[in-house]
């Protein structure tokens, strides 16, 4: 079974859609990331509780609550984990319905599709191999025979760059700007400042009572907030309409028609805009003042990684010409209503009157303007809402496939609710709104 997708200067090309596929692997690694961070969280929260309960003993707990946050901090500021962290066996890997089944030494392991949160291809210790990483933390490390290899099996797990949207960790705003010097000085400063604070607790409740030290604990909230916005690290989620760098609080949407390029140095991905300006994806933290471009083999692998999805992005956008002539789909100031009902007659064949009239729209030329991240917002809404109205059960499941490679949380939320049929009008006013700001 085989569909249609972009090719590099925007020809129609083929791209297998596997049903079922099954590979043999040199070195299959599950890393059990949850475990080891609910362990973590249960000895800190743990030690807060006895300290929120009895405060002297806050010289013993201390110790407890220093270390499982220390360790929850390394794990979060840490880099992707690699290979190495598990043991590498052979297995059989067998894809069907983006359900994954590892057969390995005479184990049975099954990764059904809705546990899993992210996917990508790594090329770490000069193989290639398909990560895919669950919901939980669990990270799965399957070593394949080639590129094109990892690129069925990413499909067949449905993490291909038209099926899902790309999650990479970047470095924080400290790391991205200052050398390691400074921020391990930073870094100390701060804890010769914070810690002392934990031994006020006993004093707090000794003065006040419950009212005091919760008051307390409100303004060390206070103050350690805008450090983490420094310090925690951000996401980049890239999707087919764009980029979003994500951090606490803090969102920015980069559409894909405003990048000309990618680039890639020692510090991360660039993106050029059509402007002349550019955007950093800091993947590496800065390790001295100056920085440079850097040969891809010398590059780091998350690195890699990401330029290679956000270029793969890029080359299967569509053409703003191409899809100007569906300006049909457009709401033109008329009232939602009327809007989504002149869609819905659309899907059945009947252009309605109006506007509609300009142009024939089948099943296809609506399902190019939803898949394309160069398109109109406002187009592949209307797109969605054509598709999922035709009542056909594999239109509305390549909608709700389109929905998930959004890069846009509320683009995203509103082809979902559109492949339901329940979208409302608040939900195309927040994706118009989000990206006027």
């Amino acid at each position: 079974m085989r569909r249609a997708r972009r090719g590099l200067l925007g020809e129609a090309v083929e791209s297998p859609s596997v049903d079922r596929l099954q590979i043999e692997s040199h070195a299959v690694v599950l890393q059990r990331e949850r475990r080891a961070r609910r362990l973590a969280w249960a000895l800190l929260l743990v030690g807060l509780a006895l300290t929120a309960a009895a405060p002297p003993a806050a010289a013993l707990t201390q110790f407890m609550i220093g270390g499982a946050g220390a360790f929850l901090l390394m794990r979060a500021l840490g880099r992707a984990p690699t290979p190495r962290r598990g043991t590498a066996r052979p297995a059989t890997v067998v894809a069907e319905d983006g359900d994954l089944v590892i057969q390995q030494a005479g184990r049975r392991t099954l990764l059904a599709r809705r546990e899993l949160d992210n996917g990508w291809i790594d090329a770490f210790g000069g193989h290639h191999h398909v990560v895919l990483r669950k919901k939980g933390g669990d990270v799965l490390w399957v070593r394949v025979r080639d590129a094109d290899e990892a690129g069925l099996l990413l499909r067949a797990a449905g993490f291909a760059a038209d099926q899902h949207a790309f999650r990479m960790r970047l470095v924080s705003v400290l790391s991205e700007h200052l050398t390691h010097r400074v921020r391990a000085a930073l870094i100390v400063l701060a804890s010769l400042f914070l810690y002392p604070l934990v031994g006020l607790a006993p004093l707090a409740w000794a003065l006040g009572g419950a009212t005091v030290f919760l008051g307390a604990l409100l303004v060390l909230l206070a103050l350690v907030y805008p450090v983490l916005q420094l310090v925690m690290p951000r996401t980049a989620l890239v999707g087919t309409d764009g980029v979003v760098i994500q951090g606490i609080a803090t969102r920015r949407l980069i559409p894909i028609t405003e990048v000309a390029g990618a680039r890639a140095d020692a510090r991360g991905v660039w993106l050029d805009h059509v402007d002349g300006s550019s955007t950093l994806l800091p993947t590496m933290a800065r390790m001295t003042a100056s920085h440079g471009a850097a040969p891809l083999a010398h590059l780091g692998a998350d690195t890699r990684v990401l330029l290679a999805r956000v270029q793969e992005v890029m080359a299967s956008r569509g053409h703003a010409g191409a899809s100007a002539r569906l300006g049909a789909l457009d709401r033109r100031g008329r009232s939602f209503e009327d809007w989504r009902g002149a869609l819905g007659r659309l899907a059945h064949g009947d252009a309605g009157g109006g506007s509609y009239r300009e142009t024939a729209l089948d099943a296809d030329d609506l399902a190019r303007v939803l898949e394309d991240g160069a398109a109109p917002a406002e187009r592949r809404i209307a797109a969605a809402v054509a598709l999922a109205s035709s009542g056909d059960p594999a239109l509305k499941r390549r909608v709700r496939i389109a929905a998930g490679t959004c890069a846009d949380q509320a683009l995203r939320d509103a082809i979902e609710r559109a492949a339901e049929e329940e979208l409302q009008e608040r939900d195309v006013d927040r994706v118009l709104r989000l990206r006027a700001d």
